[in-house]
């Protein structure tokens, strides 16, 4: 269910020899819708993630609140 939420974005500003050293970490949200913008705005701001980055946010699988996710996938250099 997580791969509706991954966008495939390659990182065309980098040669393919510097991937080695990276890892793909993803972030995931989980609350309310109007959490949910509450913190992608506020990591928008922090310089974290454009706010376009995001999934759509959709109902998390077993929520009983009816609690909404939404997901992001960072590159990070590994040492």
């Amino acid at each position: 269910m997580a791969e509706e939420f991954i966008f495939d974005t390659p990182d065309t500003n980098n040669p393919s020899s510097s991937f080695r050293n990276r890892e793909q970490v993803k972030i995931l949200l989980i609350g309310s819708r109007r959490g949910i913008n509450s913190i992608i705005y506020w990591l928008y701001r922090l310089g974290f993630a454009e706010v376009t980055a995001w999934s759509k946010p959709q109902v998390a699988p077993n929520s009983e609140d009816r609690e909404m996710m939404s997901i992001t996938v960072k590159q990070v250099t590994l040492d």
